[in-house]
């Protein structure tokens, strides 16, 4: 059974939905990297992978309590069940790899429910090095 979670974007440390719902309940966490596509949401301010090629970077987490955590993330990333096609993101199990030891782990990963790859690919941002960590201190410098 599944017991890691990898997180690539507002559940990262020092984001805005990590203090709601993760701090204080990490009891392990790994820089890793995992196959996928990743794209910057500019309407909603966060981002999307979907199925590819690239590496998507983030955190590879164990937390405590970790299914009762599971339960409210689906809430937050719009998760109602397996193959639901009212949710905004799909949760599935990937291959993750662990970057300090170059462990592979499999882990849960929240993954965007395209409906249309025109629309997600003309309205949003490609992230082609698959960091969004990265992509939004960059537009933050940028601004200053």
């Amino acid at each position: 059974m599944c017991k890691y979670l990898f997180v690539y974007g507002s559940l990262m440390e020092g984001f805005f939905n990590y203090d709601s719902y993760l701090k204080g309940k990490i009891l392990e966490r790994k820089i890793a990297r995992t196959r996928g596509k990743l794209y910057h949401l500019v309407d909603k301010g966060y981002p999307a992978m979907i199925d590819g090629e690239d590496y998507v970077y983030g955190e590879l987490i164990l937390i405590k309590d970790f299914y009762k955590v599971l339960k409210q993330l689906d809430r937050l990333e719009n998760f109602f069940g397996n193959n639901n096609n009212n949710n905004e993101y799909n949760r599935v199990v990937k291959n993750v790899e662990v970057l300090d030891d170059n462990t592979i782990r499999k882990a849960y990963v929240y993954m965007y429910n395209c409906k249309d790859i025109k629309r997600l690919t003309d309205k949003n941002i490609y992230i082609p090095y698959g960091n969004w960590k990265k992509y939004i201190k960059n537009i933050n410098k940028n601004a200053v």
